[in-house]
């Protein structure tokens, strides 16, 4: 934004006494004035409530949650694997349902099958 030097503000203010006259140019100006005090109370405003919702978020907020440490499949309880569990696959005396393996290398990709003419 360029700088305003009282050559600058003079020039301003002489065409506004020429444009509205030397009786409503103090309406005016006590018009401009009042605008940017409510201008300066806006930004107040708005700066203290970000200020207060950067401190409402940093001191009372909670942690962010946390997932639970992981076991290797078995409870701390002496069941067995707690997914087979939640799925329903557990066995006599707390023993879980075998899961198959999964393949150790990914399938080869099927070629497309050439279109009949």
């Amino acid at each position: 934004m360029p700088q305003l030097g009282p050559l600058e503000i003079a020039v301003v203010l002489l065409v506004a006494l020429l444009v509205f006259g030397p009786n409503r140019l103090p309406e005016l100006a006590k018009q401009v004035g009042g605008a940017l005090r409510e201008l300066k109370k806006i930004q107040q405003n708005i700066r203290a409530d970000l200020h207060d919702m950067m401190n409402d978020e940093s001191d009372g907020a909670a942690p962010p949650p946390t997932l639970p440490p992981k076991t290797d499949g078995v409870d701390e309880a002496g069941g067995g694997d707690a997914i087979a569990a939640l799925d329903g696959g557990s066995g006599t005396n707390g023993e879980s349902a075998p899961r198959p393996e999964a393949p150790s290398e990914p399938a080869p990709p099927v070629p497309p099958s050439p279109e009949p003419d």
